[in-house]
């Protein structure tokens, strides 16, 4: 497709360092108390730049392979007509081109088979959809967006998000509609044994996926029962449950592998739990906005970043859990990703109290 020469003027400047907003503790009373603790002074400082894109914005990855960020775009409910598979150019802030998925075959109403979630398979030169209205998976070409296999319906109920563990030629996928993990071969295309995860009461309902290729972990997050969950990659088992006590509505994973920490944001509780992912302790809760739904750890600068939808800003959080920042990115901030020279790309959708909505915002850390 023709690259949009619009878009690519529309990158705003809207501010130069995030607005800080940490608190010293009140001084004790009593000459046998404890003295004031004083949280630590951030050391980060961020520029921002938004991006205005397509409608219906929801996640993104990028390619270290094409040097490009793909997003997936959906607008509505049943029948979903308006979809979008984005390939952006990050090093000029704009389109290279963009595609709308075919129909969805089963149905007669013009729904399209609608790209929710998101991977990139560099190895393979390729890119995993997840088409969250029909339960099923698309495979399509980085280089010309070029539709390479539509998996059939269901094969992946309410699909959500995608992973690529490109050592193992494994694309794993999260479904928030039961306890299963599915898995796939990237090389052959073809659908492999799930991975049911077994909690402490009632079934999982699984969310956001995170990889720690070097322990050979693959890390999961449930929505309804306050827990993270360890695989094993290397056997395609579950090896460890961690409880995340006050998490409501946990949404949100990330890992930092040289810790081994695990991040996890609850939309309804508004907080981000550190977890030790060697034994389940709890290192840390921080509460970072309303609606706090997904997490990314960018290894580089060692910082978190954090979308929190409901209050409309990213939190950024350093590898122990202190605030950095809070930027405020309007609208309803729904999805981040990290490339490798640590550029946060959060993307924003549309809300009732922001009409303009659905944009990209860059993020850079500086010191």
């Amino acid at each position: 497709m023709t690259p949009n020469p619009t878009l690519s003027r529309l990158a705003k400047l809207i501010f130069a360092s995030a607005a800080l907003s940490l608190a010293a503790g009140c001084a004790a009373t009593k000459s046998d108390a404890p003295a004031a603790t004083i949280a630590p002074a951030p050391v980060w400082t961020f520029q921002a730049q938004e991006i205005d894109l397509v409608p219906g914005l929801y996640q993104s990855a990028y390619s270290a392979r094409s040097q490009r960020l793909y997003i997936a775009s959906a607008v509505g409910r049943p029948p979903v007509r308006e979809s979008r598979l984005v390939k952006f150019d990050p090093s000029n802030l704009r389109i290279d081109a963009a595609i709308t998925p075919a129909p969805q075959s089963s149905r007669s109403d013009g729904q399209v088979q609608a790209i929710y979630g998101i991977a990139v398979d560099d190895p393979h030169g390729q890119l995993w959809a997840t088409n969250t209205r029909s339960g099923s998976i698309a495979v399509y070409r980085q280089a010309d967006l070029a539709l390479v296999k539509q998996f059939p319906d269901n094969a992946a109920p309410h699909a959500r998000d995608a992973l690529i563990d490109t050592a193992r030629s494994r694309a794993y996928v999260s479904s928030p509609a039961g306890d299963m993990v599915r898995v796939f071969d990237t090389a052959t295309l073809q659908a492999l044994p799930g991975i049911a995860l077994s909690g402490a009461g009632e079934a999982p309902k699984i969310m956001s996926l995170a990889l720690d290729a070097e322990h050979q972990r693959l890390y999961a997050v449930s929505l309804n029962t306050a827990e993270a969950f360890a695989i094993d990659t290397a056997t395609g088992r579950q090896a460890a449950r961690y409880a995340v006590p006050g998490a409501q509505g946990a949404s949100g994973i990330a890992v930092d592998s040289r810790t081994q920490r695990l991040y996890v944001a609850a939309q309804k509780s508004g907080d981000v739990t550190v977890l030790d992912a060697r034994d389940g302790r709890v290192l840390r809760r921080v509460p970072t906005g309303a609606g706090a739904l997904n997490v990314a750890f960018d290894p580089l600068h060692r910082l978190a970043y954090v979308a929190n939808r409901g209050a409309g800003t990213v939190t950024v959080l350093d590898d122990a859990g202190t605030i950095q920042a809070r930027i405020a990115t309007g609208s309803a901030p729904n999805h981040i990703a990290i490339d490798p020279q640590g550029i946060a790309w959060a993307l924003v959708k549309k809300s009732k109290n922001d009409p303009r909505g659905d944009r990209l915002v860059r993020i850079e850390a500086r010191r």
